[in-house]
């Protein structure tokens, strides 16, 4: 018996107090005991509860009881794991532990490693999708390199699809919702050599209306903004022709062509209360004179926009992969070699307004080859992982902004000037253009190797070490439809004439880590690690303010982490905690300045947290499960911030953190001959990383009943509680968000004798209101947009099981 499980009950009972008094842990003893979850976050099949890293873990079975359809809803399970989704479908992003990477730039690296079946996908958004057939989830935090195949700093999230088998497991689901929802699924194995080769096909398809209204007159698209319409398959072989060899192909193809995303006004410009001295008029006085339409901030969460036209977002991901694993004794032999292409393309109404003022396009290919090679020894006292890895890929995009024939009105009234009325279409012609073409190719491999070896039969040493190359060679080339003086204008970056950029970059880094693991018991583990992680530089996609470096450099960080990982057999409690500290260096932040994007280097943030995740088998029929994560990320030093838009604007109080270039180059604070409404950059140090909550809580209850001998049921209740954040980079005093709530709930009957599952579901049942990224709009001084985040859905599914 382990020494806690000595501790007397009352203790026992206290410390679980909070979450039922009634339960003694005699009873719970008597009644149930916990199941033991299977992880690879390691390369190997390990108990979650040996393995020193802070990980979730998530079957395919919970996935489905959660009704978790894509990674937008697995962040509302997982502590310290943001997906947002802002531009359009092609522009999300994942982060772990307040750390992560904006979308919009097309040539960056992603901080989360995202593998699928092994293999690692290096464009976001091709995980926007529906999990579909997933055997399991799991999600690492902290620094990943000596391990995984590309070297990602802040953490990953590994994604195992079901594998063919001979037995023909196959189910079908159907769900039906509001919204017009309708979802269709079904997958299928077969035998077609007994015990050697298996096969298993999945599909999919999601559509769904949308839930903001485009009210503009001169919109003729009646479809609804924030649409579903989404499909795909996979199919598999795996061949197995004797004890020792196992190989797995997988062939894939999704596509999303949906209308998104929807941003609403979050803070006008058309209000007394809003007047800069010297600068009288808002944007938004002009809508309604010119034939547009005004939304006021009042109406935020009313769903309504106003645009020319709705945004278009499409996507296709496609790919094929071969793993082979060869058993040799306590060797084993592991190739994965994979083949993928990501092709996107996005149009959207940039200026978010039914006015002809800017659009955009942008048009992306992504092809690439990689090839893993790794050594797995497990023995008695010693483990061990060796590999190399090799990574290639090119990057092809095209963006052009458009001008349209408002575009002087507006831009008149952030110069001061009555553009219109002196150059009548000649400043910005209505038929303007700037075009960016993008080209990159991309080659990296690495080493890796990591061991266990256990010193004695209470402790372990982890050890592990990367050496990665990098090198990529860029082309960027900026034309413009002509001459007109507003491509010569500095305030509006995405048009500005440039020189054409061709780099190439080069780098190399040794990455690793060290843990100790001690296990005081049986049941109760504790670890302390420490590790490196690393992301390439690369250049930006976007026109950018010339006084910016248009390349920006590669990314570092080191991560200190503690942590107990404890089950309590007789109480049936697991409890898991982690707490960490790291500092990143070189920081590639990316925001939007209302002209356009800008990537650039931040000096240094600092982040510091934790995790704790509690599961309980309360009573055999009764499961809790709980998770707190707290995640501080600020920035320690960053000078070449963007500056506040809206709060000027609104209150006439200028930004404190303005600077300007002088004659040599140098920053300079603002000086009494200096406007402190117009500052070149702004010093963002001590500020706070934006779209990330310090706190998140989530809390699910399942309750499982009998009906009759055939027909049982459950009932499943989920909360979520999100920490107030700051929604974009720049700190913006007005782009506070407060915290918000989110209840989940689920009932479902399972017809045993059919083998059959109806499950009756809400999602955000109570309809709470909040936000995503919020940005000033493009040549709107004063006004603030944000991304709309998804209302109450519920509905219905039903599952037939083979």
């Amino acid at each position: 018996m382990s020494r806690i499980a000595q501790f007397p009950k009352s203790r026992i009972t206290q410390a679980l107090g909070a979450i039922a008094l009634s339960v003694t842990a005699g009873q719970l003893a008597a009644q149930v005991m916990l199941e033991e979850v299977i992880v690879t976050a390691q390369k190997r099949e390990q108990s979650l509860q040996d393995v020193p890293i802070s990980v979730s873990a998530y079957s395919g079975a919970q996935l489905q009881e959660s009704g978790i359809k894509d990674v937008f809803d697995l962040q509302t399970n997982a502590p310290g794991l943001v997906v947002d989704q802002n531009q359009s479908a092609t522009t999300s992003n994942f982060s772990v532990r307040g750390i992560g990477t904006g979308g919009n730039n097309f040539g960056q690296e992603s901080s989360v490693g995202l593998y699928v079946d092994g293999i690692y996908r290096s464009r976001q958004s091709s995980m926007i999708n529906q999990l579909v057939d997933i055997a399991s989830v799991e999600v690492l935090r902290g620094p990943q390199g000596t391990l995984f195949g590309r070297n990602t700093l802040s953490g990953a999230v590994q994604f195992l699809t079901v594998k063919p088998d001979h037995e023909g497991t196959a189910f079908l689901e159907a769900t039906a919702g509001n919204y017009d929802l309708v979802n269709l699924s079904g997958a299928g194995s077969f035998s077609v050599i007994e015990d050697v080769l298996a096969v298993r096909v999945t599909g999919f398809s999601s559509e769904r209306d949308g839930w903001i209204e485009n009210i503009a007159p001169s919109n003729t698209d009646s479809e609804e903004i924030f649409d579903r319409d989404r499909w795909g398959w996979r199919a598999q072989a795996l061949w197995t022709p004797n004890d020792d060899l196992e190989v797995r192909i997988i062939v894939d193809d999704s596509e999303v062509d949906e209308i998104c995303c929807g941003t609403t006004v979050r803070f006008d410009n058309n209000r007394p209360d809003q007047r800069k001295a010297g600068n009288p008029l808002g944007s938004d006085s002009l809508l309604e004179p010119r034939g547009g339409t005004f939304i006021s901030e009042s109406r935020v969460f009313d769903n309504k926009v106003a645009y020319n036209y709705n945004p278009v977002s499409q996507s296709e991901d496609s790919g094929v992969s071969a793993q082979v694993d060869y058993h040799m004794g306590d060797y084993t032999i592991t190739s994965i070699s994979a083949w993928r292409d990501f092709n996107s393309f996005d149009d959207i109404d940039s200026d978010f307004t039914d006015q002809e003022i800017i659009s955009r396009t942008n048009d992306a290919e992504q092809s690439s080859f990689s090839q893993e090679l790794r050594l797995t020894y497990t023995g008695e006292y010693l483990n061990y992982v060796i590999g190399g890895y090799y990574f290639e890929q090119d990057l092809d995009s095209t963006t052009i902004n458009f001008l349209g024939e408002d575009t002087e009105a507006f831009a008149g009234l952030i110069v001061g000037l009555p553009l219109e009325d002196i150059f009548q279409g000649t400043f910005f012609p209505p038929d303007g253009y700037s075009m960016d073409v993008n080209e990159q190719e991309h080659e990296s491999w690495a080493v890796f190797g990591q061991f266990d070896y256990q010193l004695t039969d209470s402790l372990t040493l982890t050890a592990g070490l990367r050496y990665s190359d990098e090198e990529k060679d860029l082309s960027a080339v900026y034309t413009e439809s002509g001459d007109e003086p507003g491509f010569m204008t500095p305030a509006f970056a995405p048009l500005q004439k440039r020189d054409d950029v061709m780099e190439t970059l080069t780098d190399d880094q040794t990455t690793g880590t060290i843990k100790l693991s001690y296990f005081w018991t049986n049941d109760t583990m504790f670890y302390a690690s420490f590790g490196t992680g690393y992301k390439a530089g690369g250049t930006n996609t976007d026109r950018i303010d010339p006084s910016l470096e248009q390349i920006f450099g590669p990314e570092t960080s080191e991560s200190f982490e503690i942590g107990m990982k404890a089950e309590f057999p007789e109480q049936a409690v697991r409890l898991n905690v982690a707490l960490y500290i790291a500092d990143i260096d070189d920081f590639q932040v990316g925001t939007f300045t209302g002209t356009g994007f800008n990537l650039q280097n931040a000096a240094t943030v600092e982040t510091y947290g934790g995790e704790i995740e509690l599961f309980w088998q309360a009573t055999e029929n009764t499961t809790i499960t709980a998770g707190y994560s707290k995640s501080v990320a600020d920035f320690d030093e960053f000078e070449l911030g963007n500056c506040w838009e809206a709060t000027p604007f609104r209150f006439g109080i200028p930004d404190p953190g303005g600077q300007v270039f002088d004659e040599n180059g140098d920053l300079q604070p603002i000086g009494p001959g200096d406007d402190p409404f117009s500052p070149d950059v702004c010093d963002r140090s001590g500020g706070r990383i934006g779209t990330n909550p310090e706190d998140f809580f989530a809390l699910s209850a399942r309750q499982d009943f009998r009906l009759s001998d055939t027909i049982a049921g459950f009932g499943l209740l989920e909360y979520s509680y999100t920490g107030d954040m700051i929604l974009d980079q720049a700190n913006e005093p007005l782009s506070e968000q407060d915290s918000y709530d989110l209840v989940n709930l689920r009932i479902g009957l399972l017809f045993e004798n059919w083998d059959m599952e109806l499950t009756a579901w809400g999602r955000n049942i109570f309809d709470e209101e909040y936000n995503g990224t919020a940005f000033p709009v493009t040549v709107q001084e004063g006004k603030q947009n944000a991304y709309r985040r998804e209302p109450a859905t519920w509905g219905l599914t039903l599952r037939k099981n083979f």
